[in-house]
């Protein structure tokens, strides 16, 4: 491979070196599922799990366990007509977000069990979670068991360089744009190669739908728990994190009121908001009101701050969802019938999450009205799951590449 050496003093390598992505081209493929990826997985999982320093992290908790040998093994059941004709595509590039910090772990995850050279770009922020999954791959790396895998693991960082782009770009088999729509806009400006493919991962929405009489049944202060990993864990930020609540059932103004009770006391407890956000909250709801269809929007403030925002709609339209913003912002709508929710479930739509509603009518609305949004519906709760499904790919399928035999009659 032919990287200019001034490109490579621009990259601090995180795990690997420059010689092994000069080298790169030449690494062989591997099996989806290869078992001494397996195996190292499972020790990198190992490694995480007995430091009590990481219990601090449970992001890296999650990684760690859900890379252990039992959950990858279970997995593989999926594939298991495949695991002889399938490999990887190449060497993958990943451009990994940054606004969740262990998610450029999850894409090689990906990569490494279909088979691939995986190339990651980290984000430049300084994420702690970043060095600690570093670390533990090198030194896993390191034993004499896993040295062969060595080669397949390069994670680099540097500052937003189009030279660097251009160079990992035009080696790649695979590129995988994690980070939204400028991210993927950026990159589209730097070619692959004429067989390579792409994987992009663009800005997406979220919601929940909460069957209040369901919810009136339920543990309040557990619910507040799952509601706010899947949302004020991230400030929102994720993709699937919910940005609007879609209230159904009788007593809704009763559940409401015990629902976010319920999360404020657990956002006084546990969530440090950054002064800025304020502002930028009270700025989103401007915009929001002065919008040519939003007269009918109301806002309710809880508490003796604005940690927590709702915004009452009358109607769902599909530009309600344009209107971004973190930190503890919700619209906020009232229905009993599940169809109001179609305009919401545009393309940019990706999760769906649910409780005390049936995922299945979730999954025929969308299949029925031949939706372009929705590819995933989940529990409250598990929005951040890891998964080997993700904005309606098969990770380790897309990655790796098909060997197929044409059988034909012997009779000509």
């Amino acid at each position: 491979m032919q990287i200019n050496s001034d490109v490579l003093k621009k990259m601090d390598f995180l795990v690997g070196s420059e010689d092994f992505l000069l080298s790169s081209d030449r690494t062989p493929c591997r099996k989806i599922f290869d078992d001494r990826v397996v195996s190292f997985l499972d020790k990198v999982a190992h490694v995480l799990l007995s430091d009590s320093k990481n219990r601090s992290y449970s992001d890296v908790i999650a990684w760690a366990f859900w890379i252990r040998k039992a959950s990858i093994l279970s997995e593989k059941k999926r594939y298991e007509e495949k695991l002889e004709s399938k490999l990887g595509r190449g060497i993958a590039f990943h451009i990994a977000p940054s606004n969740v910090p262990v998610n450029f772990a999850v894409s090689l995850v990906s990569s490494l069990l279909a088979g691939n050279v995986s190339i990651v770009r980290v984000s430049s922020k300084d994420f702690v979670q970043v060095k600690i999954i570093c670390e533990a791959l090198s030194f896993v790396l390191k034993q004499d068991e896993f040295r062969e895998l060595s080669p397949y693991i390069i994670i680099v960082r540097y500052e937003r360089d189009q030279e660097i782009s251009s160079a990992l770009s035009a080696v790649c088999d695979l590129r995988i744009v994690w980070g939204g729509n400028a991210t993927v806009n950026e990159f589209r400006e730097f070619p692959i190669k004429p067989r390579a493919i792409e994987m992009t991962f663009p800005d997406r929405h979220s919601f929940v739908i909460i069957d209040a009489d369901a919810y009136l049944k339920e543990d309040p202060k557990k619910i507040a728990e799952l509601f706010y990993i899947d949302t004020f864990f991230t400030d929102q930020n994720a993709c699937s994190s919910p940005r609007a609540v879609i209230w159904c059932g009788q007593n809704v103004k009763k559940a409401q009121a015990v629902f976010w009770d319920s999360i404020q006391n657990l956002v006084d407890e546990k969530y440090s908001m950054e002064p800025i956000l304020a502002v930028d909250k009270l700025n989103s709801f401007c915009d929001v009101v002065i919008s040519e269809d939003s007269s009918d929007l109301v806002v309710k403030r809880e508490g003796t701050d604005n940690r927590i925002i709702r915004v009452e709609v009358k109607g769902l339209s599909d530009a309600l969802m344009s209107y971004k913003m973190g930190g503890g912002y919700f619209f906020e709508y009232i229905t009993n019938n599940l169809e109001e929710i179609v305009p919401l479930c545009t393309k940019e739509c990706q999760t769906v999450s649910y409780l005390g509603v049936a995922p299945e009518k979730i999954k025929s609305l969308v299949l029925n009205h031949g939706l372009y949004g929705v590819d995933r519906i989940v529990p409250i709760g598990h929005t951040m799951d890891l998964e080997f499904y993700w904005d309606g790919y098969d990770m380790i399928d897309t990655m790796s590449r098909n060997v197929d035999v044409l059988r034909v009659s012997a009779k000509i």
